[in-house]
């Protein structure tokens, strides 16, 4: 078995209760990605990290299996208890045999030429760097209890509410009805033959513009904050030389946790603006917007004012600007 130069790892929980239809819907939706990517078969692989799922993760990525039959896929299991995205990231890394490693999601859904260009933007450096690729986000699947089936969430429910105002929508669903969103179900049919379409009915929200014009630019000292597992890429021994992920910061904010961190090793972040993917938005539990445990981890790992101050850049929601956010701070 030849040795691939990439592995893109997914960090994946599923069981029961509140959103699990949907759950399962984004990872075949995710893996029908991956199997439409142009790249050959041997030059990369997929390791799936199951994070004590309440089912048989294996099994049910085996029943879809005629969804994605040519990907080279692989399947951990943590049977022990549930110890979080970082910690599924890192057991990922141990067992990947890539030496690039590509940290996607189990929403994120890679456009067919991604995983190449993620190779080819290390191939051409010649120091480590943390590449980003440029993610669009679908914005109402956040309405569907089964994207793939096209079963719509009861309405009035609270966090999607909550959601569409972060956005700016006085009430999401309807506009989305007015628009005929609420009838267009993502398949994995329109994945691998329609993804152009999906990509044009999904946008570039305002913060992730932001965060790539930054990139772009000259500054570089808050690069860090542009971190966001999902199209992402890195070396696999750099790494593992700044120490894999910190599972001591759990939830959204371990991605600011390893941009401090590439900061720290003075790895560079940068932009490529060839790897396109597209996340799905779903429903979230409340707690997910207001949560600030993980904020508090980060400022006492940090204690700078960048990241002692960084619920104010936060509170900006999807209109937020690095830029802004830097004049604030001086």
């Amino acid at each position: 078995m030849s040795t691939p130069t990439l592995s893109v790892i997914i960090p994946c929980r599923l069981g029961g209760g509140l959103g699990a239809q949907m759950r399962g819907a984004l990872l075949r939706l995710t893996l029908v990605a991956l199997d439409c990517q142009t790249t050959p078969r041997d030059d990369f692989e997929v390791v799936l990290v199951d994070d004590a799922s309440s089912i048989d993760l294996d099994s049910f990525v085996g029943s879809f299996g005629h969804e994605y039959p040519s990907l080279p896929l692989r399947v951990l299991r943590n049977a022990g208890p549930v110890y979080g995205q970082s910690h599924a990231y890192n057991l990922g890394l141990d067992a990947a045999r890539g030496r690039i490693v590509l940290l996607c999601t189990d929403d994120s859904l890679l456009a067919p030429d991604t995983v190449g260009s993620h190779i080819a933007a290390h191939e051409g450096r010649l120091e480590p760097a943390y590449v980003c690729g440029i993610e669009r986000q679908y914005m109402f699947s956040v309405l569907f209890r089964d994207v793939i089936a096209g079963t719509l969430q009861p309405p009035g429910d609270l966090a999607i509410r909550v959601f569409g105002a972060l956005l700016g929508f006085t009430d999401l669903r309807r506009t989305a009805e007015q628009l005929g969103f609420t009838d267009w179900a993502v398949t994995p049919n329109l994945v691998r033959h329609h993804y152009d379409e999906l990509q044009r009915r999904s946008a570039l929200t305002p913060g992730f513009e932001d965060m790539y014009r930054e990139l772009e630019s000259d500054r570089t000292d808050m690069d860090w904050l542009a971190v966001r597992m999902g199209n992402h890429s890195i070396r696999r021994q750099a790494l593992k030389e700044i120490g894999d992920l910190d599972e001591g910061i759990g939830g959204s904010n371990s991605d600011q946790a390893l941009g401090l961190r590439l900061q720290d090793a003075a790895i560079p972040v940068v932009l490529d603006r060839g790897a396109h993917s597209v996340l799905l938005e779903h429903r979230r539990d409340l707690r997910s917007f207001t949560g600030e445990s993980g904020l508090a981890a980060l400022a006492a790992r940090w204690p700078r004012p960048d990241v002692l101050r960084l619920r104010e850049y936060f509170a900006l929601g999807y209109e937020r600007s690095i830029s802004a956010y830097r004049n604030l701070l001086s």
